[in-house]
Formats: C-alpha cells, structure tokens, sequence
C-alpha cells in the first residue's frame, strides 16, 4: 500500500520543481522581482509539511506527501509566482481546499491522540466533530492574522484591505470553514453508514503508520 502512490509522488515532485524553474526565468525576464521573491519562498513552502511530522516524529504517507505538494503548487507558485491569484475566484478555490486538508489534518491528529483509528465512544465522536471544524477555523484565523500584520508591518496589502475592507477576509474564512463542514459530513457518513472514500482511507493509512502501540485497535461502534 506504501508504494501504492510512488510514481504519482515523484510526478507531483517533477511538475512543481519545472514549474518553479519556469516561474524563476519568467519573473526574471520580465524584471518581476517580488516574483522573484516569491519564487524564493515557493522553494521553502513544501517543506513546511515534511518538517512539521519530523518535529511530531510522526510518519507521514505518500499520500500526504501528495496533497502537499499539490496544493503548494496551486497556493505558492502559481498563486504568488504567477499571478494566480488575480484570477477571479482563485483565493477562494484555495482556501476552499486549505479548509478540507486542514480538517483532515485534524481528524489524523484526533485519532492519533485518541489512539484509536475509529472512535469508539458516540460523545468522542461529537467531540471530533467540534475539533474538526474548530482546528479548521482557528488556522484560518491565524491566516487572515498573518495577511493583517503583512499589511500593518509592510504594506502589503494581501489582505486587499483598501480595495475589500472586511469582505475578503471574511469571505476567505467562508470558504475555508465550507470545507470543513465538507469533510465533518464525509465523517459522518463514514460512522453512520460505513461510506469511506480517499480522505477517510487516507487517515486510516496515516494511522497505521502511527499507531504508538504498533497494532491494530479495536474500530468503530456499532
């Protein structure tokens, strides 16, 4: 099952570091040097994740490795190094999806705390779905905390605070929060009717790639 994802993960791999290249000679040429800069920082955003589980000491699955690729591409590079996101409704996509991984994130970390890959107790269950949507919203907070002080400190306004006021930073928080709820029903499905899917798969394999206790653990009520 761990290599199940290999090519497509050294696929991902390849496609953004040619991306990265491309977007470095074109802002170059076209004396773009923010886009340069933030060609820079799209060499360091993949890494945000791998270093995040060697500091957990969790183990993360090509899967996961996949999505973080994925979405750096899209919310880094071609967002910030290729004028994506003056793309109409492109922020919003992104932070659309910020909202599912971000709540898948927690549903792993959840389990991973609990030790249990399916929680068995029906009040855990309630919790989990609070600590889904509530990790969720509170990064994309911290978001929206970090584009304030981007404006207050540097005058980038990636916030669009002069053209938007409040509505983009509220709007960005929506469509986050939307994805959320997107995969607290994907939970609930899976608990009441058994339904799994690729994010419910993809937690199990993250689970049992760190189960502290190095078994299987009794699943699910009935």
């Amino acid at each position: 099952m761990e290599h199940k994802y290999d090519k497509l993960l050294k696929a991902t791999i390849w496609i953004y570091v040619i991306t990265l290249i491309g977007a470095f000679v074109y802002n170059f040429q076209i004396k773009n040097m923010q886009g340069v800069g933030m060609s820079v920082v799209a060499m360091l955003t993949p890494w945000i994740v791998p270093i995040a589980f060697k500091v957990l000491k969790l183990k993360a699955t090509n899967e996961v490795y996949i999505l973080n690729v994925v979405f750096v591409y899209f919310a880094s590079l071609i967002g910030s190094c290729l004028g994506g996101y003056t793309v109409p409704f492109f922020d919003k996509i992104v932070h659309f999806f910020s909202g599912i991984l971000m709540s898948v994130g927690a549903m792993m970390m959840f389990s991973w705390i609990k030790q249990e890959e399916k929680i068995k107790d029906p009040k855990d269950v309630c919790i989990l779905y609070l600590f889904i949507n509530a990790a969720n919203l509170a990064v994309a907070a911290l978001w929206e905390f970090y584009e304030y002080f981007m404006l207050i400190f540097f005058n980038n306004d990636c916030i669009n605070h002069y053209t938007t006021g409040v509505h983009d930073s509220i709007t960005d928080m929506l469509c986050a929060f939307v994805g959320g709820l997107l995969i607290t029903y994907l939970v609930f499905r899976y608990y009441k009717m058994g339904k799994k899917g690729f994010f419910i798969e993809l937690h199990q394999n993250f689970y049992k790639h760190n189960n502290k206790n190095g078994e299987n653990i009794e699943k699910g009520f009935n």
